[in-house]
């Protein structure tokens, strides 16, 4: 088996367990593992500006996290959102690059959020353009990690909108 193709394996298992976290620290930590794995498996495949936005996501998961118990770290976070064009002008590879680079700037918008339901709201935006960006670098790991995905977190987004059994009349 291809280098790629395993960590791949790991990154779309990683993506269908992270949407279904319940709180905002694991969800983030969910992330980070998988935002490694993927990131590998798109290195692998010479896909520079997905793997680089995937490292970059991971990056910016981990600064997401301290943003409820600390909220002066905002700056930290948003100074970290300038890195976006950067390494989309860095690694510039056409409409891959865009693709990859919008998911990026909807998965920071997102992790910003406090609130877990505009998180995930967002985060489904970021994952309909990571399927932009697969089908252009033939990446079928990825394609099959982000419906998975989708599945996943749409699951978990009307799940945050079911009232829970002690508050059901």
């Amino acid at each position: 088996m291809e280098l790629a193709t395993l960590f791949g394996i790991f990154g779309v298992a990683s993506n269908v367990i992270w949407p279904l976290l319940k709180t905002r620290k694991y969800l983030l930590l969910g992330q980070i593992v998988a935002a490694i794995f993927m990131g590998m498996h798109f290195l692998l495949l010479n896909a520079v500006t997905g793997a680089s936005i995937m490292f970059l996501v991971a990056l910016q998961a981990s600064l997401a996290i301290p943003l409820e118990s600390h909220p002066k770290f905002k700056a930290v976070y948003l100074t970290s959102i300038v890195l976006t064009p950067l390494v989309c002008w860095a690694t510039w590879q056409g409409i891959a690059s865009l693709f990859s680079s919008l998911a990026l700037f909807f998965f920071c918008i997102g992790n910003l959020q406090l609130n877990i339901k505009r998180l995930r709201l967002l985060l489904l935006m970021c994952i309909f353009c990571w399927m932009g960006h697969n089908v252009f670098v033939a990446s079928y790991a990825g394609l099959i990690s982000n419906s998975l995905a989708l599945v996943t977190s749409i699951f978990a987004l009307i799940r945050e909108f079911k009232p829970e059994k002690s508050q059901a009349v």
